[in-house]
């Protein structure tokens, strides 16, 4: 049934999988899809004998960067970045603030510049839902029994980025998750690629002990802090300051722990620095800089979004490798913009741009901030709509140039202007 369905969508390019008599095919561990709460536990995935995952045969090199903001930006290039789960898979959004987690990336290893989409469906009902969709003659086709078998997720997925987390030059997925209102905090997950199938293997953030790492997350980003040539995360959850965690090195694929870094971002106890609530974060390469990191909160401290270029570490008694962020210090500036929160950012050619809303989520716009006066531009980039469903966490410039939602549940730009002028799914700026 699977070749049929491959053969008949012209599903994998000829070069990157070897389909009809002469495809190979691999019995892999895989779970029931039915899943239970998240355990405090980290365990390899049953065995489901009725689960058949191709393998892959010479498939071309997938793009490989730095950053997980590099890999988001990347997905500029995606023609089609809109995706609406929500008529896909006929299912309610069930989370009107954060709404489903999305990232974009080569998941299905079809070679560089090509890109299908990983979204966790928030559910009302229960457990979110894991999803791989690939593109096919410009529409998003759900293939994720393709790739994945334990589809279980968080219980209120926030945010996803693509990354490297497992060193085998493939895109790996990290989804933070906040927990719900009656369990508070819960684990975040990470779905790792397998080099020689394809598939992704799901496991929890853990330490070396294999305890998980329970957040009430909101965005998370990755980048090698400390020069070893792992993915590193900065994540953030608006009851506390933003955690840094350093990757260990295993020599499995489909393992990483990380371990807890506190000296890594330092801020001030009399006079903080750092946003209050923090619900945002980016880590954004720069040429004349090791790493810039960006940390976006609540308006209660007065500083909803501040900047803060990262620096080699010259203060701590134990100087180590890699990058340090110091929030009261030179290296740091609060954005110019305060009346407002910043739930994403991104810089071009010496401006920065951020997607504003306000605290009752019912007006939103873009920024556009110089870099050379530290000022916005005039005229200011005001997209005044009203958005009773809240405005989506991320937004990207696409290959037409505009700036556009990135988000699971929107319609095409131009579809969603005429439905309702009002949607964040509207927002086009050029």
């Amino acid at each position: 049934m699977i070749k049929q369905l491959l053969a008949q969508r012209n599903f994998f390019n000829p070069w990157s999988w070897v389909l009809g008599a002469s495809l190979s095919v691999l019995v892999v561990a895989c779970g029931s899809g039915k899943g239970t709460p998240e355990s405090n536990v980290v365990v390899p995935a049953p065995t489901d004998p009725n689960v058949i995952l191709p393998v892959v045969v010479n498939a071309p090199p997938s793009s490989v960067f730095s950053t997980s903001y590099e890999y988001k930006q990347d997905a500029r290039k995606l023609l089609v970045p809109s995706l609406n789960v929500a008529s896909i898979l006929g299912v309610p959004v069930s989370d009107l603030d954060t709404r489903n987690a999305i990232t974009f990336g080569d998941f299905f290893r079809e070679g560089v510049g090509q890109f299908s989409a990983f979204v966790m469906v928030n559910s009302s009902a229960g457990l979110a839902s894991a999803h791989f969709f690939h593109l096919e003659s410009g529409q998003w086709v759900d293939r994720t029994a393709l790739v994945l078998k334990d589809t279980v997720g968080c219980q209120e997925a926030t945010f996803a980025i693509t990354a490297d987390f497992n060193g085998d030059q493939r895109h790996d997925v990290m989804v933070t998750c906040k927990g719900s209102v009656a369990s508070g905090k819960e684990s975040q997950l990470l779905y790792l690629s397998d080099a020689k199938t394809g598939a992704y293997q799901k496991i929890t953030l853990h330490d070396k002990s294999m305890t998980p790492y329970q957040f009430k997350a909101y965005q998370a980003s990755a980048a090698d802090l400390n020069g070893d040539g792992l993915m590193d995360l900065v994540v953030v959850d608006p009851t506390q300051p933003p955690i840094v965690l350093l990757a260990n090195k295993s020599l499995l694929t489909n393992e990483r722990s990380f371990d807890l870094a506190p000296t890594r971002i330092i801020d001030s106890a009399q006079n903080a620095m750092i946003p209050t609530q923090l619900h945002g974060v980016q880590i954004i390469p720069s040429a004349t800089k090791r790493l810039d990191l960006f940390l976006m909160g609540s308006l209660s401290n007065g500083r909803p979004s501040v900047w803060i270029k990262g620096s080699p570490d010259t203060v701590i008694s134990n100087p180590q490798a890699g990058t340090f962020f110091y929030a009261n210090s030179s290296y740091a500036l609060l954005f110019p913009i305060t009346s407002m929160e910043s739930y994403d950012v991104f810089y071009e050619a010496g401006f920065f741009y951020l997607n504003l809303q306000d605290p009752t989520q019912t007006m939103m716009r873009v920024a556009k901030i110089s870099e050379a006066t530290w000022g916005e531009v005039i005229p200011s980039m005001m997209v005044a709509v009203k958005n009773s469903d809240g405005v989506s966490a991320q937004f990207l410039r696409n290959s037409a140039g505009s700036i556009v939602v990135m988000d699971a549940n929107c319609d095409p730009q131009s579809v969603a202007v005429l439905k309702n002028i009002y949607s964040r799914c509207a927002l086009l700026v050029k």
